[in-house]
This record gives C-alpha cells, sequence and structure tokens, in this order.
C-alpha cells in the first residue's frame, strides 16, 4: 500500500479520520493525500456574467479559509514525518473523491462518518458517504470517533461468506496483514435466516484456509439483526476494527448489501473497513 486519500472539511469527524490515515501510514511509509471539496465555483478573472463582485468577494474569501485551515492540519503532531499532499475540488463530494482516487492510483480511502463545516454542507452525512461506500471501487475505512487504540490487534469480519466475497477478501486479508491482526471471521444468525452452525463453521475454515489466513478464529453469532450482532459480537471480542465485504446493490445478497454497511458505519464505535463486492 502507497497511498491514502483522506477527504476532509476540516470538522472534528475529519480529524479523527486523518488520525487514523497517519497511524496506517506510519505502519506502511504511505503517502497521505488529503482532499477538501469546495461547494461553489471558483472566478478566474473579474466578475463573469450572473455572478456580482460579492460573489467573487466571498469565494475569495473561503478559498482563503481553505488555505488556512489545510496550514492549520499540516502543522499537527501526528502528521510529523508522514509525506501529505493536498488538493481542492469543485465537483460534487463522490465524483471528487472518485476521480481523485482514480487520478492518484489510491489504494485506501480513509473519511469520517459525519460532520459538515460552515461552508461545506453534508460532507460526510447523509447520500455522500454511503454512495461512496456503496459504489467506489477503492477499499473505505470511516470513523465516527477518535481511534484510541492504534495498534489493531484484533478485527472482525463480518460476512455471510456468499457470492463474489471470496474474490473481494484479498484486500481485506492485504490490510490484516499490514496491521499485523488476528481475524474473527463471524457469520450473524438472525430469527429470519436461520441455518445450523456446524455446516457454516466448516465452510468459514474453508474459506480462511484458501484465502491464506494463518491468525484467525471462526464464529457464528446470534443476534435480532445484522447490524446489532456485528456491533454486539466485535465488542464481545474487544475488536479494534470492523471489516466488510459489501454488495453495492439490493438483490445481489441477503447480507451486506449497501443498506446494512452503512447501518454499520454509522452505528459502530470502530473503524469500518468495506470493500466492495467482485461482480461475476
Amino acid at each position: 500500500m502507497k497511498k491514502i486519500l483522506v477527504p476532509t472539511d476540516f470538522s472534528e469527524y475529519a480529524l479523527n479520520a486523518a488520525k487514523l490515515a497517519a497511524s496506517i501510514a506510519k505502519k506502511t511509509d504511505t503517502r497521505i493525500y488529503f482532499l477538501h471539496v469546495v461547494s461553489m465555483p471558483v472566478y478566474e478573472t473579474g466578475v463573469i456574467p450572473g455572478q456580482s463582485r460579492q460573489d467573487v468577494a466571498e469565494g475569495l474569501f473561503i478559498l482563503k479559509k481553505v488555505k488556512m485551515d489545510f496550514e492549520k492540519l499540516l502543522n499537527e503532531d501526528f502528521l510529523k514525518g508522514i509525506n501529505v499532499a493536498t488538493a481542492i475540488q469543485y465537483d460534487g463530494v463522490y465524483e471528487s473523491v472518485v476521480s481523485q482516487a482514480d487520478k492518484h492510483d489510491i489504494d485506501l480511502i480513509v473519511m469520517g462518518t459525519h460532520g459538515s463545516s460552515g461552508y461545506v454542507n453534508d460532507f460526510f452525512i447523509g447520500s455522500n458517504t454511503d454512495k461512496i461506500v456503496r459504489l467506489s471501487e477503492t477499499p473505505i475505512i470511516t470513523t465516527r470517533e477518535e481511534v484510541t487504540n492504534t495498534t489493531f490487534d484484533k478485527v472482525v469480519f463480518a460476512s455471510d461468506f456468499g457470492e463474489g466475497v471470496a474474490q473481494s477478501f484479498q484486500k481485506i486479508a492485504e490490510m490484516a496483514t499490514i496491521l499485523k491482526v488476528k481475524v474473527e471471521l463471524v457469520r450473524v444468525i438472525t430469527g429470519d435466516d436461520f441455518f445450523y452452525s456446524a455446516p457454516m463453521l466448516d465452510s468459514m475454515e474453508v474459506f480462511a484456509k484458501e484465502n491464506g489466513l494463518v491468525n484467525y478464529d471462526c464464529h457464528v453469532f446470534a443476534s435480532e439483526t445484522v447490524q446489532s450482532g456485528i456491533n454486539e459480537f466485535a465488542q464481545r471480542v474487544n475488536a479494534d476494527m470492523v471489516m466488510t465485504v459489501t454488495h453495492g446493490r439490493r438483490g445481489l445478497a441477503r447480507l451486506f448489501n449497501g443498506s446494512i454497511t452503512s447501518d454499520i458505519m454509522k452505528s459502530s464505535p470502530l473503524p469500518v473497513m468495506s470493500v466492495r463486492a467482485h461482480k461475476k
């Protein structure tokens, strides 16, 4: 892994994501690209038709504020010794994140799940984050809170172990190897999704071995919902991160479509890594 993209609106949530990205970058000698999206156009020369001098002045003020915010961010102690770059984009949040990820061959996106500034509305909340998580080809880690244990001793990989998971698991396994963690594989049982645990545990063992996992355990965990089951299980095993493979559209799997992953991302106190499932 060589490049991490961190979208930022300079909020507390964005700062939490920056700290998490920095902890990963220090383990991997990775470069961090900070991306800020400005919600209004930039005027290159004078006043253009339909725009007042007040509009131009406001635009210049916003850009000056963004520059000051970037300077403050880059002077944070947790970024010392890390290779960083910054970028400003003027398209929508989703479009900007995707285009920058493609342009710079980004290996991982790290972003907050909530927060907005006075000049960028809904940067991390609602449809923006949901769309990025569901449709991005780049693995994403989201975090709501500041991560205090950046050593990452144990992660939960929650899955239905269905179609498309094995092909996408390689990126999960790579991150587990980078972080040098134990992987707790878990399949959540709900009231309308009952099955016998022994065959599932056997198939999970095969899955783990076929994907080269060494330090792992397999679990079946019963709960009222998939979302609550993952959060409860992660707390029970004292995990440091939740990892999933996400199906971008409903109907491709009974579990772990974009909606379920979004719910986990918004409710989990832990960082959540999601990888989009491969299509057959």
